[in-house]
Formats: C-alpha cells, sequence, structure tokens
C-alpha cells in the first residue's frame, strides 16, 4: 500500500523536463558501470600495478554478481511492473519482465559501494553515490519500479559491493582492497 502511494507521489511529482535526463541516466547504468571499471584496469596497466589489477578483477566479479544475483532475483520472484498493475503510472522507460529488484540500481549501488571501498577519498565516494542514488531515484520516477524494488536493489547491491572485495581478501593472497596506489584526495 505505501509502496503504490510513494511511487505514485514520486512519479506525478517528476518535473516533466527533468525525464530525458532521468531517462539517460537509466540506460547509462551499464555503460557507466563498464567504464569505471575499464577505468580501473587502464590505470593498471599504465601504472604497471599488480595491486590495481587485481582491484580491477574485484570490479568486475562485482559485476559478474550484480548480472546472475539480478536475472536470478528476477526469474524466482516475479512481479509485475507498476505501469501494468496501475493505470496512474505512466511508463517512461524501457523496463524488462520482473520489476523485482530492481537491476539498474543494484548495479549502481555494488559498484559505488565496491569503488568507493578501494578507492576512499570525497573525490570518489560523492559522485559514485550521488550517480547511484539518481540512478535509484529514475527507476522511480520513470515508472518501472517500486519503492521496494529499489530498496532491495539498494541492499543487495550494497551487500554485493561488499562481500566481493572482503572474500577476496580473506581467499586471495595479496588482495588488498584498498591498496593506497591511486589517490583521489589530491
Amino acid at each position: 500500500m505505501y509502496d503504490i502511494a510513494v511511487l505514485e507521489w514520486l512519479h506525478s511529482h517528476t518535473l516533466s523536463y527533468s525525464i530525458p535526463m532521468l531517462q539517460v541516466i537509466s540506460y547509462t547504468t551499464t555503460y557507466v558501470s563498464i567504464a569505471l571499471a575499464l577505468a580501473v584496469l587502464i590505470i593498471s596497466i599504465v601504472k604497471k600495478s599488480k595491486a590495481i589489477r587485481r582491484q580491477f578483477y574485484i570490479v568486475a566479479t562485482v559485476l559478474i554478481f550484480v548480472a546472475i544475483v539480478s536475472q536470478g532475483l528476477k526469474t524466482l520472484i516475479y512481479r509485475e511492473r507498476p505501469f501494468e498493475a496501475y493505470p496512474s503510472i505512466e511508463k517512461l522507460s524501457e523496463a524488462g519482465s520482473s520489476s523485482f529488484p530492481s537491476g539498474h540500481t543494484l548495479e549502481a549501488f555494488a559498484v559505488a559501494t565496491v569503488l568507493s571501498i578501494m578507492f576512499s577519498g570525497k573525490k570518489i565516494v560523492i559522485p559514485l553515490f550521488i550517480w547511484a542514488t539518481l540512478v535509484a531515484y529514475s527507476r522511480m520516477a520513470l515508472g518501472v519500479h517500486y519503492p521496494s524494488d529499489v530498496l532491495a536493489g539498494i541492499v543487495i547491491g550494497v551487500f554485493i559491493g561488499w562481500i566481493v572485495p572482503w572474500i577476496f581478501k580473506r581467499l586471495i593472497p595479496g588482495s588488498k582492497v584498498n591498496s593506497g596506489s591511486i589517490n583521489f584526495n589530491s
């Protein structure tokens, strides 16, 4: 009940001129995630750093886990999209089959979490989480996810972004989560 009430309020209070920007934010989620992973790889090559290369492997593993978990949950838990269930919600973006969880949100928060763990500093952490939050908001404002889909995406994404580096650190020798090799604070 609260889920649809919050969604209807958000959807009806979205400024019409912001819709194209929100669509771009949604559409580019995977491109941004891959670009960030590739940036870590490129930095590892340029700096000839095995430690940073391991961090690339961690980010790549996060992206693989995100795809498996997101699609797995969507297959196991079918939930009708809001625009399918409620005539008051207009579909303003592309959407797949099941609504639960928000895969875009899950991916954005997983990437923001893992990169903020590995490369701490306000210059990277704040923009990453602003981006992830905008992705989450956009999925609701565009009428393709319920707030609970987005909340689940945030929780699962943060968990994946945290657990993968933790596993690497515990199971793979020499896998420092934060090598300090890249300084974004200066």
